[in-house]
């Protein structure tokens, strides 16, 4: 778990940011933060490994749990993208784009509103210099078929998710209990993604 130092650290980046946590009871905020281990250590956030972590925060601001995830594809959608201008590498921010719903064969975040992707065109699988593009591209939330930590093979083309099926089903066992989705279930989230070297 990140210990409460790091976690301090992490809302005060957002805050500088202008990033907001749900702060009503009951209720949970998304948060990835790239280039982290789940003991909230940084690692060299190496390209095609399942080095970032996915977590969610509580209305208190405490983090209450945090899985081995990842915010980028690999290299199989690198080298051979979906899309001509590149693989889609989510932008660092803020987005309120996601459902519950179905990603192929499980339940999972969907994306039902736009975020902005840098395109790696180079396949240098950074995004300093990609263009931008912002609309909806199946960036969804999902799990990474148990594949082990330093290969994310086919499994991420540019959504977001967790490593495992049993943490992916931890964490959408907590979104079903947050209020808001309680009271609506086409509820639509928001999730942070940030550099996990700025913290």
């Amino acid at each position: 778990m990140i210990t409460k130092e790091i976690q301090k650290k992490i809302i005060n980046y957002c805050n500088l940011q202008g990033y907001t946590f749900s702060k009503q009871e009951n209720t949970f905020t998304i948060l990835y933060v790239e280039g982290m281990n789940t003991d909230g250590s940084l690692n060299d956030d190496r390209p095609n490994h399942f080095n970032d972590i996915r977590s969610i925060w509580n209305h208190e601001l405490e983090c209450i749990a945090v899985w081995e995830g990842t915010t980028e594809p690999g290299f199989k959608y690198t080298y051979k993208p979906m899309n001509p201008q590149g693989a889609a590498r989510i932008q660092f921010g803020q987005y309120r784009s996601w459902q519950v719903g179905t990603h192929k064969d499980h339940r999972a975040l969907i994306q039902v509103r736009p975020v902005t992707v840098c395109r790696d065109l180079n396949m240098d699988f950074i995004r300093t210099g990609d263009k931008l593009e912002t609309g909806l591209f199946g960036i969804n939330q999902h799990w990474g078929y148990d594949l082990p930590k330093n290969d994310i093979a086919n499994g991420f083309a540019g959504c977001l998710g967790g490593r495992t099926k049993k943490g992916h089903q931890e964490f959408m066992k907590i979104l079903y209990t947050d209020a808001r989705y309680i009271e609506n279930n086409d509820f639509i989230f928001d999730t942070i993604i940030i550099p996990g070297d700025k913290i």
